[in-house]
């Protein structure tokens, strides 16, 4: 994992993650290709981080690895699920935006806008969410 780890996610943080089963791997021959970090905020699923590494992008690992989250979260009986992304970059919002969330423009949960203001170039960033 040195491809994330040390660059992307936290390796304490992620262990934390990793023991609260709220971590969901793609591997391909015991070689891992992608991660995605969840949790909750504002009492709904939250996406913390998504990672894919560049031998396994453009395959569908990561929208495999995000459906599979989200049926997790609707199984556990979330409304809906939110993340935070770039809203500048041509690859992030209108990636999450193809796959069912839009951006949320007005009314931004407390604890998701924290998280907003919180991360570097903030007002390059945007709030997304999508219905289970």
């Amino acid at each position: 994992m040195a491809w994330a780890v040390g660059q992307t996610a936290d390796p304490a943080e992620l262990a934390e993650h990793i023991a609260a089963e709220s971590v969901w791997i793609a591997a391909d021959e015991q070689v891992l290709g992608a991660f995605l970090i969840a949790g909750v905020m504002d009492g709904e699923f939250y996406i913390d981080e998504i990672s894919v590494a560049a031998s396994h992008q453009r395959r569908g690992v990561g929208r495999t690895l995000i459906e599979t989250a989200l049926a997790d979260a609707k199984r556990r009986r979330y409304r809906a699920a939110k993340l935070t992304t770039d809203r500048s970059l041509p690859w992030n919002a209108p990636y999450y935006a193809r796959i069912g969330f839009r951006i949320l423009e007005a009314a931004t949960p407390p604890q998701l806008a924290a998280r907003l203001a919180s991360q570097p170039n903030p007002e390059r960033r945007c709030a997304m969410q999508r219905e289970l």
